[in-house]
């Protein structure tokens, strides 16, 4: 796996340079990543504003016929490689699951 988080705060640059690897960094306007390496010092105080793939499955709706779940789908591995250890935890089941498939297969 590319990065493990500590309790050190980075500067904003090395943490722009981690957050680019996500091909949505450009227009995404989310406050709280999963790639953000000071993570540990954002505050969270709802699940509004978190990254999808944070997100745990919700109940599923009825849309225009088309039952939906939002939530809960696994981040695409070529973004997950670059989620530190430390941020693990804040990932939805699924994706926390498929990075540890990752970290023993990178071992």
């Amino acid at each position: 796996m590319e990065k493990e988080m500590s309790d050190k705060f980075v500067s904003e640059v090395e943490n722009v340079k981690n957050l680019e690897k996500c091909p949505r960094y450009e227009h995404c306007s989310i406050p709280i990543c999963p790639l953000d390496l000071n993570l540990a010092f954002r505050n969270r105080l709802s699940n509004e504003g978190i990254c999808r793939w944070m997100r745990e499955a919700g109940k599923p709706r009825i849309i225009a016929g088309k039952e939906i779940v939002f939530g809960g789908r696994v981040m695409p591995d070529h973004i997950l490689i670059y989620v530190p250890e430390g941020n693990v935890r804040w990932l939805n089941q699924p994706s926390q699951k498929r990075w540890q498939e990752l970290k023993e297969k990178s071992k």
